[in-house]
């Protein structure tokens, strides 16, 4: 006779079942231990088996360390200097100097260059060099097939148009840095609206300025600042002053107000980019005779080397050593006034050359009878000096009636811009 089913357990399964069985009867929230013991219960009958063996990951290779070193070329340092104090020396120095060549050109290296230099640690091994020449410019060595190989990085360039809003409590350079943009906008700022504002005499605290203005940045960072696309001016003395820029489809471009009307004038209001005058036209005592004399034009003070401009077209009719104006250019313009401009470090027009209205025709300097480093300009109408801060002349062309579509759908994103709420940008 066969035994029972019950037979073939030992006492301690027996006493197993029946726990489990107990602990079913005490509701569903202990049915996860039940089913556990339940399977082990089973299993101990079971052959054991021998556990899957856990597959653990492949160790990966170790995080590569790097260390880096970055140097700011200084004055009068050659790239042979600069190398040796970043730590090259012997074949690696030269072999950097070899790939270098007819990459990038060392004479054209500048006080301010950075280079970075980065190697594996702790073995030192180059990894790459960077003679960065600023933004935009960046040249690299890294090693090759051949040993190290050099070349120019691209670089990412981009263009935006922005608009740069400032109110001027003392000047208009003061207001740009404070408001964290370049400086380079106030000259910018002054050269569209020159035959309007004059930034040296007209510009009161309380004014405002808007611009519109291209932004280009080199992977990310600002590098320069394009077209002045618009600007407005309004101000105590000079009232609102709106201009855009404007290229016609016959190709040329200029600066007009929103009703077409031609921004350009005969003469510019000064003959240097934004600096400020510091003698007016009539009778003062002069600074080195000693006595009171006239005094037949202005002064605009201004460091060594400003470029000096031509205030209208004409042809100069001297250029050269002219006594107590020092160096100095004289232009006779087609409206019947003659313009001089003394005391030049640099005369950069010969006589007899024609020369168009903004153009350099020299530097800012002392020479002559001068006391300090600045312009004196002087203007003559029929023989006579007159002052040139009181000279009125008619406007250029408007826009033609043909073009005036193309003028509004050109100018219209401008205007739209100069209409909307500050932006901050910081330069």
């Amino acid at each position: 006779m066969n035994p029972s089913p019950a037979h073939n357990h030992s006492p301690r399964v027996w006493v197993a079942v029946a726990a489990l069985a107990a602990l079913t009867a005490m509701g569903g929230g202990l049915s996860l231990v039940v089913r556990g013991a339940r399977v082990a219960a089973q299993r101990a009958d079971a052959p054991t088996a021998a556990p899957a063996p856990e597959l653990l990951p492949e160790p990966g290779p170790p995080p590569e360390r790097t260390r880096s070193l970055s140097h700011l070329v200084g004055r009068n340092r050659n790239p042979t200097q600069v190398l040796a104090g970043l730590g090259f020396e012997g074949a690696e120095l030269h072999a950097v100097l070899a790939a270098f060549d007819g990459v990038l050109d060392f004479r054209r290296t500048r006080p301010g260059d950075q280079v970075r230099v980065e190697r594996s640690a702790p073995e030192g091994a180059l990894r790459s060099l960077s003679w960065r020449q600023g933004p935009a410019d960046e040249f690299l060595v890294v090693p090759c097939a051949t040993g190290l190989c050099a070349g120019r990085r691209v670089v990412s360039v981009t263009r935006q148009t922005v608009r740069v809003s400032v109110n001027i409590r003392t000047s208009v350079s003061e207001a740009i840095q404070l408001a964290g943009h370049d400086v380079g906008l106030v000259a910018a700022s002054a050269d569209v609206l020159a035959w309007d504002v004059d930034f040296y005499q007209d510009v009161r605290p309380g004014d405002a300025l808007k611009v519109v203005v291209e932004r280009f940045e080199a992977d990310g960072r600002f590098l320069r600042h394009g077209e002045v696309l618009a600007a407005e001016y309004e101000g105590k003395v000079t009232g609102r002053k709106r201009l855009f820029r404007y290229t016609d489809p016959a190709g040329d471009t200029g600066y007009y107000d929103d009703a077409g009307t031609s921004a350009r004038r005969g003469f510019l209001k000064a003959p240097v980019p934004y600096i400020h005058l510091t003698s007016r036209f009539g009778s003062r005592r002069h600074p080195l005779l000693g006595y009171v004399r006239a005094h037949q034009g202005v002064d605009y003070g201004a460091p060594e080397g400003t470029p000096v401009w031509a205030v209208g077209d004409g042809v100069v009719t001297s250029a050269g050593w002219t006594g107590g104006c020092g160096l100095a250019v004289q232009i006779r313009h087609k409206n019947g006034f003659d313009s001089m401009y003394c005391h030049l470090s640099k005369v950069t027009v010969a006589a007899g050359s024609r020369v168009g209205q903004k153009q350099v025709v020299g530097r800012v300097g002392s020479t002559g009878l001068s006391t300090g480093t600045h312009l004196h300009y002087a203007v003559r109408r029929g023989g006579s000096f007159v002052n040139p801060l009181q000279i009125k002349l008619p406007r250029g062309e408007p826009v033609r009636a043909e073009w005036r579509d193309d003028f509004v759908a050109k100018i219209g994103p401008s205007s739209e811009q100069l209409d909307r709420g500050p932006i901050a940008l910081l330069d």
